[in-house]
């Protein structure tokens, strides 16, 4: 799960949030993590993102260790 604090982004930057949230959940691709849900957090201020696991890391361990 991803966390975002919602207090440290300036309004412009939330929108441009769920809008990327709403692409990543609309795409359907083997080579691409799978969206699974979003939410905010209300009591802490966070957007929250659930996105599928994938073992040995995420690309950018993939590239430094390759």
């Amino acid at each position: 799960m991803k966390r975002v604090l919602l207090d440290s982004l300036k309004k412009k930057d939330i929108e441009n949030s769920f809008n990327e949230i709403r692409i990543i959940a609309s795409l359907n691709s083997q080579y691409i993590v799978q969206f699974k849900e979003a939410f905010i957090d209300l009591e802490n201020k966070y957007l929250c993102i659930i996105m599928e696991y994938v073992n040995g890391g995420d690309l950018q361990i993939l590239i430094k260790n390759h």
